[in-house]
């Protein structure tokens, strides 16, 4: 299974969008949140008598949503959104079909 380092993403919207560690680190901490919310972010560990049903994003939604609640402007958002589908289809995060292959995430420590 691959793995999403969210401090590697962050150093990948701030080299992509030129913002600063702080936004970008905005942008994943409330984006992490909308996906506690939506139930995207599973437990992959935790016991479960059937598999989850596959989650839906609603891109215009979550970016209402990471605008209203970091602070942000939806077109900045939205440029921090499109940074973060290149780093995604560049590491293999999206299949040929656009859709996400399995992945676990967390945050290295330095």
């Amino acid at each position: 299974m691959k793995y999403l380092d969210l401090a590697e993403l962050i150093k990948a919207l701030v080299a992509e969008t030129g913002c600063s560690v702080e936004a970008a680190s905005s942008y994943v901490n409330t984006q992490e949140l909308y996906f506690d919310k939506t139930g995207v972010n599973v437990d992959p560990d935790a016991p479960s008598l059937a598999p989850p049903e596959p989650a839906v994003v609603d891109d215009n939604e979550m970016i209402a949503y990471i605008a209203e609640n970091a602070g942000m402007a939806e077109t900045f958002v939205r440029r921090l959104a499109d940074a973060e589908l290149n780093y995604m289809v560049k590491n293999g995060f999206l299949d040929e079909k656009g859709e996400f292959v399995p992945f676990v995430k967390g945050r290295t420590k330095k």
